[in-house]
Order: structure tokens, then sequence, then C-alpha cells
């Protein structure tokens, strides 16, 4: 059973012209905007509240400061955990023409040394092509870009749009630092390579039996020395991590398909309905049923917002 009616297909029509391949806008995420994917590059910032982030085949809880690299025919769509008004999922976007864009900073001196960003940002590698990037705003260094940026674009008061050109070639180099601070924590942890691997396998296929045994011996490790590496990496559990991962996805299911409680149970991983009541329970403090009342109405829509 498809989580939502169709998928949408976006051109950049509507959102770009010859002098401004790029688009800002800020914009409060609801059940109304369908699984959609786009002939253009989008970057994505949340701003306030929490919520799901579905991804092709993934579902990533989000919140505060996530930032998403979406390459162009990336599917996905945002849902908010609440369906009223008093705890918003507010999102910034930046969407752009890669090659449009690309074409236009090349010829900076240093553009052509940063590799690292180029291949995120415009695809240049047909044979790594480039696939969706989920990074945390510790800093705080990409909520004040997005900020600015969206202020030039709106406000387009003078030199506004050297100044938005200026914003990219700033991304550029910050995406290039930040991956390259990336590469050397990864090379510097082999064990954080590993953990990395099993955490991004949990994210693809919880909904399938996973055992931290059986984690652990395709990692080369230890159980006892696995869990311990897991609850470093990850800050809880192994198995706390996959409850948390089910019992997200069951709760955002709930809020935005018609799928019945028996099988969103099954499309998580249990098979016990008793134990997935209770447990689902216990993390949210009420049934699947009142969840559900609780999120509203599904609405349907083909308007993107």
């Amino acid at each position: 059973m498809s989580l939502y009616r169709g998928e949408k297909v976006l051109d950049g029509t509507a959102f770009f012209t010859e002098s401004l391949p790029f688009f800002f806008n800020r914009a409060e995420e609801s059940f109304d905007l369908q699984m959609h994917s786009h002939r253009f590059v989008e970057i994505v910032l949340v701003a306030e509240g929490e919520g799901f982030h579905f991804i092709d085949d993934q579902v990533v809880r989000v919140a505060r400061n996530d930032m998403f690299l979406l390459p162009a025919g990336t599917k996905h769509v945002f849902r908010p955990c609440h369906a009223g008004p008093r705890r918003p999922l507010i999102v910034y976007n930046c969407l752009y023409e890669p090659n449009k864009l690309r074409s236009r900073l090349e010829c900076l001196p240093g553009f052509e040394e940063l590799r690292r960003s180029r291949l995120c940002l415009f695809g240049e590698d047909a044979a790594e092509p480039p696939r969706p990037y989920h990074l945390k705003d510790g800093s705080g260094q990409w909520s004040t870009w997005f900020r600015t940026a969206y202020r030039e674009y709106t406000e387009r008061n003078s030199g506004y749009l050297l100044r938005l050109y200026s914003l990219f070639v700033e991304l550029a180099v910050m995406l290039e630092r930040h991956l390259e601070r990336r590469e050397t924590r990864l090379a510097d942890g082999p064990e954080n390579r590993a953990m990395e691997e099993v955490v991004h396998q949990i994210d693809a296929s919880f909904h399938t039996p996973l055992t931290a045994r059986s984690l652990a011996t395709a990692s080369h490790l230890s159980e006892r020395h696995f869990h311990r590496l897991f609850r470093q990496y990850a800050g809880c559990t192994f198995n706390d991590y996959v409850r948390k991962k089910r019992i997200e996805t069951s709760r955002e299911l709930l809020a935005s398909t018609r799928l019945s409680v028996k099988e969103i149970m099954r499309t998580v991983g249990y098979t016990d309905k008793k134990h997935f009541l209770s447990l689902f329970k216990q993390m949210t403090g009420v049934s699947p049923s009142e969840y559900r009342r609780q999120a509203g109405p599904i609405a349907w829509t083909n308007e993107i917002q």
C-alpha cells in the first residue's frame, strides 16, 4: 500500500529566472504536500519544531538545525509531529539550478579546488552521482547563512544579486571545510566508521529482524564491545535506538496515512500486537488510535507550498 497518492515532479519554471537561478523561502510544513521530486537541487534547514523527513525509502526524525542537501531526482516530503498550530514545523528552502549556478561560479579563482563541495552541490562526478546529505548545524553557521540569504532574496536591497552569489561561494567553502573535517575524523576513527555504517543500516532496515549479535559479527566486533561502541556513538543502547526508530515511524504513519494499526505494526517490524501497543503507549503516552485521533484528519492536495 502506498504511503502517498502519487508523486509529483517539479521543474524550475515557477521558481527561477535568467538572472536568478535560485529561490529561497520560509514555509510551514503540513500534511498537504505529497511526496515529490525536483529537476533541481534543494537545500532545507529545519528552523523550528520537530517532525519527520521521508527521503526516498528512509524516514528521518528531524528537529531544529537539521539540514539536508537533496540532489535532483530525490523523492522526499516533510511531515510535522503534530497537525495543530501550536508546534509548527518551519523550514527554510533553497532551490537552485546546479548547471547554471556552477557556470557563474567556476570562473572564480580557487573554485576548482573545492572538490568535495562541488560534488555535493553540483554533482560534477558522473562516476559518483550525488546522494542526499544530512548534517546537524551544531555551530549555527548554516542557520545564519539561511537567514541572511532569505533576507537578501526577499528584501532585494541594492546589491542583493551580487550578495546572493557571494553567499553561494561562502556556502561552498563552509561545506568543503565541513566535509574535510568529517573525512579526517572518520579516517582517525575506524570504530566510528563502523558505527556510522551500523546506524545507516538500522535506519534503512529497522523494519526487518535486527540483532546486535548479527551486526557485531558483520562489524568484526565482540557483542560486548559492539554495545559499548554503539552507546558511545549514538548516545543510547542498540535496542533503544531500534525501538525509537520504529515508534517514531509508527507515529508518522498514523498521522499521514490510512494504514490500519495492524498494518503499521507490521510495516515497522513488530509481529506481537500486545507488545507493540504497550511499547507505543509507554513511549508516547497514548494508544495508537488516540494518537491518530489527536493528529487530526489527513488532507491530500497536489499543491506545493
